[in-house]
């Protein structure tokens, strides 16, 4: 007596899955090709000739997020005693209650003589590399100045430069001074120079393959700053916290 079975007669048993197959390896070799050639294409976009340095400039500006070591403000503070930069910008968002970092860096600056005449903070509420770049760039703008020297650590250079270039589209003219950086530098298996890396290169391919393609939103308002100079420049905030 035949036996009925519950499978229709049209049932075709289920292929073994194949982790690689002709076919599936092809269109991810085209999808690899492609974002090859489209980060090529992204690097060389933003890669900007870097400037020979001017032998004079009304105005540096320090950026925002460098190491504690503060080489960079050191470097700007070298740059104004040369009579290199007439004016000095040490750019700072806020640490918490009332605290700036730019408060930090001039505070433990040696400045000696008539430094302080001509340095200032530019306290802001800036939290990355394109929000300083169109908060100076309206800055400037706004006091028809055309040429400043922008102070960074020396590895991000490169991605400030192509930064700042974007969102001044040639309007003014910057130039770039590298300084050393304690955590970059590190030797190698250090854990923090480990994560300086780790955390540059995650933004430079995200750069180069994503947000410079990005039309800039002129709209959107800069993030709010202000300039303290004078008595108030490394001057900290009383407590304000209360238990």
């Amino acid at each position: 007596m035949p036996v009925h079975s519950s499978l229709p007669l049209t049932y075709k048993p289920r292929k073994e899955f194949q982790l690689w197959h002709p076919k599936r390896g092809i269109r991810w070799s085209w999808i690899l090709v492609f974002l090859i050639l489209w980060g090529m294409v992204g690097f060389w976009k933003a890669s900007n000739p870097r400037r020979p340095l001017p032998a004079h400039a009304r105005y540096g500006f320090i950026l925002d997020g460098q190491s504690p070591d503060g080489y960079r403000v050191a470097s700007g503070l070298d740059w104004l005693r040369q009579g290199k930069i007439d004016t000095l910008i040490v750019s700072g968002v806020e640490l918490g209650g009332g605290v700036y970092f730019s408060m930090i860096w001039v505070h433990n600056l040696p400045l000696v003589g008539k430094d302080k005449e001509h340095i200032v903070e530019m306290r802001s509420s800036c939290t990355s590399t394109m929000e300083e770049a169109r908060m100076m760039d309206a800055f400037f703008r706004e006091r028809k100045i055309d040429t400043a020297v922008v102070i960074t650590s020396e590895f991000h250079v490169w991605r400030a430069a192509s930064i700042f270039e974007k969102v001044s589209q040639g309007k003014i003219q910057w130039f770039f001074r590298g300084a050393p950086d304690a955590r970059w530098d590190a030797p190698w298996g250090d854990r923090e120079m480990f994560k300086a890396h780790l955390l540059e290169w995650t933004k430079r391919i995200t750069w180069v393959l994503w947000e410079q393609w990005k039309p800039l939103d002129r709209q959107s308002p800069v993030k709010s700053h202000s300039l303290h100079g004078g008595e108030e420049l490394g001057r900290m905030p009383p407590p304000n916290w209360k238990p």
